[in-house]
């Protein structure tokens, strides 16, 4: 039996080498051709004086024969870390200098065959294993042969909790979580229209939404703290009803999906549990603030916060605000910091730890350091909140992005989160510490282990949930002293691109151009462009998200080409004018569903060699036309007008002033001067008209007189002579005959 404990030739030195293997699924195992050794449950999760830890696991064979004479073996450590780099490295690469023999052997009675697996079980005591310290132990599972030759091996991490008073521990470890509820964002301008149906699966039971909430609400006395994308709240909204999915640009083509019920159980659940929980509101799609920063578009991310903080109160009332940042990734330099102070008045800010290092004496002794730093921005007090960098690597392990992982995975993601836990209190018990945990923003768990990292965090002796907003009010010390600061300007890992950004903010300048023109539209209307608008700057495109970020700004971009063209001056071609001067009429066509208000500007081009005498005068140039219509003819008063044509160039802008695209265009007003003419031949006409009657007048009435002259005369046919009244009857003719000369020559 001697043998059987012997520790196997592979420790040299006093150093065990092993190899570790990949946390693969059963499957992956039974077809990577080698037999591997897996730890699946560790029972309790942290030694205690006096009790039993059991181990369990999963032997597997991928080779092509079948394997007998197998059994598995523990070994511990009978000393304990003193720094984190040293469990790192026996994790990284599996060396400690002290493994013994743990417990009896577990043997493994039946063969195993090609691609099966066999299950087994190994127990030890700490106490015999010279464990009676408080802190991280290490443990190793070697699958032997019989002949003592190691065939795999994989290790894990033992806390050991002495009871409060053997520990030392002065102090319990402050812990606070960030419990991120964060997704791509879905919403499109087009009214309740998403872009994919992606969160119908997230939201349903098992989704990674679902496991999120019912494993942050299942475990009130974690005292996380909520941190939720506005945009995710505004989707799922939109799903508690009958919405659209897909479709073109232009709002059409979509298809009709009926409301969904697992949407509207994940809303009234959030509802439930923030009511009493401290939440805390990401700016709207999770903007990438740092990249917002850098590339100079601040406005874009005041816009986030102001439009976030709206969605939200309006899913969830009463939701607190931004008074905490939480960069994406973790990551901002002074820069960033500074606008947040300055522009959003944001006083805490959480960081990784990475990014503002302990900083290391000449003698390289250990300085306990904490997660609440400070630091003065543009002479603003900010308050720094280090989330471990370390956790949060660790949680990104527990991803289920990929499927579901194997049961070694998440017991290695639990125990490890504790241990690192053990570790940091150990390291200084008799100081006040504070850890930050900050999963990455897209974290996809399963149910049960969000669920597991929680209970953990809420039943470790040595660990006391903290609410992250009671650090930010943390006393300033001298704490802040120890690390270094973030550096002065420095873009973040995988932040958005200089050149992506470049035509968002090409796209943003659009979009408020159109913006400009409406009249009155409502407040949801705007608001759902300036959404599409920050979703399309979205952290959620980082690395290999850049090309759905790209498809958001070509959808966006053709929505708004589109509707800049249903506003446009209806052309007229030529206007022919008989005078020099008129009224030019002109159209306007609104095929908006949004009332407008545009100006008509209008202005006379010059020949080259010519310069045009025509003018424009004043006229009421500013029009508001409802939607779907047709503005009544603006008419243009031109004068001057020389013959021939002369081309007038019309275009539309907002009230402000700014050109709308697509309204340009031009109209020839024809001039032929045949007006003046046409009035005189009028009027000439209208003078021999006069006069004709006149003539005529005249020949009525001298006629009459005629006539009486004739009834004084003797009898027809005498002949009156030789007295004065012959004499003056004998000159009325002569008279009368000048008369009609004078009526002829007129």
């Amino acid at each position: 039996m001697a043998a059987a404990f012997a520790v196997p030739a592979v420790i040299l030195a006093g150093g065990l080498a092993l190899a570790v293997p990949a946390q693969a699924s059963p499957a992956e195992q039974a077809s990577s051709g080698r037999l591997s050794v897996t730890i699946d449950a560790m029972n309790p999760s942290y030694a205690v004086p006096g009790r039993t830890v059991t181990l369990s696991g999963t032997v597997t064979n991928g080779t092509r024969q079948r394997q007998a004479g197998l059994d598995v073996r523990l070994y511990t450590s009978a000393s304990h870390f003193t720094t984190r780099d040293g469990l790192d490295a026996y994790m990284s690469r599996g060396v400690a200098s002290d493994l013994i023999p743990a417990g009896d052997p577990f043997v493994i009675s039946a063969s195993v065959a090609p691609g099966a697996t066999a299950s087994w079980t190994a127990s030890f005591r700490a106490s015999t294993q010279g464990i009676s310290s408080f802190g991280v132990y290490a443990v190793t599972a070697q699958l032997q042969d019989l002949s003592g030759g190691v065939i795999s091996s994989q290790q894990t991490l033992l806390p050991f909790w002495p009871g409060s008073r053997a520990a030392g521990l002065e102090h319990q470890l402050k812990i606070s979580w960030l419990w991120p509820l964060i997704d791509q964002p879905h919403q499109k301008v087009c009214t309740a229209t998403l872009t994919s149906n992606d969160l119908a699966s997230s939201l349903s039971q098992g989704g990674r939404l679902s496991a999120l909430l019912k494993a942050g609400a299942s475990h009130p006395g974690a005292d996380v703290t909520w941190f939720i994308d506005p945009a995710l709240l505004s989707d799922v909204a939109t799903m508690t009803r009958r919405y659209l999915v897909g479709g073109q640009p232009t709002c059409t083509g979509a298809s009709l999906t009926p409301a969904s019920t697992a949407a509207a159980s994940w809303l009234a659940g959030l509802r439930k549990v923030t009511a009493g929980q401290p939440t805390e509101l990401t700016p709207y799609a999770n903007v990438d603030m740092t990249a917002l920063v850098h590339q100079g578009l601040t406005r874009d991310l005041a816009t986030a916060y102001r439009t976030g903080e709206a969605v939200a109160n309006s899913v969830l009332p009463g939701s607190s605000g931004h008074d905490i940042a939480w960069p994406p990734g973790g990551t901002a330099d002074l820069s960033v910091l500074t606008s947040l102070a300055t522009r959003q008045h944001i006083g805490t800010v959480v960081l990784n730890s990475s990014e503002m290092p302990p900083v290391v004496d000449a003698a390289n002794v250990f300085q306990p350091d904490d997660a609440v730093a400070s630091l003065r921005v543009a002479g603003l007090p900010m308050n720094v909140l280090l989330s471990d960098d370390t956790l949060t690597e660790v949680l990104r392990d527990g991803n289920t992005s990929s499927g579901t992982l194997p049961e070694s995975t998440e017991f290695a993601v639990r125990q490890r989160f504790l241990a690192e836990t053990a570790m940091i209190a150990a390291e200084a018990p008799d100081s006040e510490r504070t850890i930050v945990v900050a999963p990455p923003g897209n974290w996809s768990p399963s149910e049960a282990l969000a669920s597991d990292l929680l209970a953990e965090t809420a039943a470790a002796p040595w660990l006391t949930p903290t609410p992250l907003a009671s650090l930010s009010s943390a006393p300033d010390t001298q704490r802040a002293a120890a690390r270094h600061s973030p550096p002065a300007s420095q873009a973040s890992r995988g932040e958005l691109s200089g050149d992506y950004l470049r035509q968002v903010r090409i796209l943003g300048g659009r979009v408020s151009v159109y913006k400009s023109m409406l009249y009155k539209p409502a407040e949801s209307y705007t608001r759902s462009l300036d959404e599409a608008l920050l979703a399309t700057e979205s952290a959620a495109w980082r690395g290999s998200g850049r090309p759905q970020g790209t498809e958001l700004v070509r959808g966006l971009s053709e929505y708004i080409t589109a509707a800049n063209k249903k506003v446009k001056i209806i052309p007229s071609g030529q206007v022919p004018m008989g005078g020099s001067s008129g009224l030019v009429p002109v159209s306007i066509q609104n095929g908006l569903h949004q009332a407008i208000q545009v100006r008509v500007v209008a202005t006379v081009v010059n020949t080259p060699g010519r310069t045009s005498q025509l003018t424009i005068g004043r006229f009421q140039d500013l029009v508001v036309i409802p939607p779907q219509q047709v503005a009544g003819p603006v008419r243009l008063p031109v004068s001057s007008a020389p013959q021939g044509s002369t081309q007038i160039q019309l275009v539309l802008t907002s009230a402000n002033g700014t050109v709308l695209p697509f309204t340009r265009t031009s109209l020839t007003v024809l001039s032929t001067r045949y007006g003046r003419a046409i009035l005189f031949l009028i009027g000439a006409a209208i003078g021999v008209l006069v006069l004709t009657s006149v003539y005529r007048a005249l020949r009525r009435w001298l006629r009459g007189g005629a006539h009486l002259v004739d009834e004084e005369a003797d009898p027809p046919g005498s002949v009156m002579t030789g007295t004065s009244d012959a004499r003056h009857r004998t000159e009325a003719p002569d008279d009368l005959a000048d008369a009609r000369r004078w009526v002829d020559d007129a």
